[in-house]
């Protein structure tokens, strides 16, 4: 995935369709992880998205800055997400109380994080040579070395390499979001 430049965002600002589709391919996944941590429903939340993606849209000349786009995508999801459950809250108070801690602060903050996390990570693993990228996923799927070199028709030692440069590669690349991490 790619960050999107001042160009991009003048061209989202005046109107451009195609980037609208980027933006929307580039957030849908994130946004819909991060909606169903308050909704377990796919079809609300999905709903709740799209809804998003169209208050955006409408706002498109007030954004400058990718940060801004993603901030308020996020906040709208959330924010729709607990009204859906104040909805649900009242229309069904008779089944059961809504868990509170969905409507901190701090669980937002959470949620935002780890998605944000999730995205920066698949995008730097997107980033390794497509044959390390390949053999560091079979491994994080739990094939041992010799699976994955049997599976794909090669040595234990070129597996064994691959999976030590993409190591290599994700932790220099990814060092700094830990050193972040670190201190939230």
């Amino acid at each position: 995935m790619k960050t999107f430049d001042q160009t991009f965002l003048k061209l989202f600002r005046n109107g451009n369709q195609n980037s609208f589709k980027d933006l929307y391919n580039k957030y849908f996944d994130v946004l819909y992880l991060f909606g169903h941590k308050y909704i377990l429903a796919q079809d609300i939340v999905e709903d709740i998205i799209q809804e998003s993606f169209i208050k955006v849209w409408e706002k498109r000349t007030s954004f400058y800055h990718e940060a801004a786009l993603r901030a308020f995508l996020y906040k709208t999801v959330r924010n729709s997400c607990l009204n859906q459950i104040e909805h649900q809250k009242v229309r069904k108070s008779y089944e059961g109380q809504v868990d509170k801690n969905i409507c901190d602060d701090n669980y937002f903050l959470h949620n935002v994080i780890e998605e944000e996390v999730n995205r920066v990570v698949a995008e730097t693993v997107q980033k390794l040579p497509e044959s390390a990228r390949l053999i560091y996923l079979l491994s994080l799927k739990g094939l041992k070395n010799a699976e994955i070199a049997e599976d794909l028709d090669i040595s234990i030692n070129t597996v064994k390499t691959q999976k030590q440069r993409a190591s290599k590669f994700l932790k220099e690349s990814l060092k700094d979001l830990f050193t972040i991490l670190y201190f939230i």
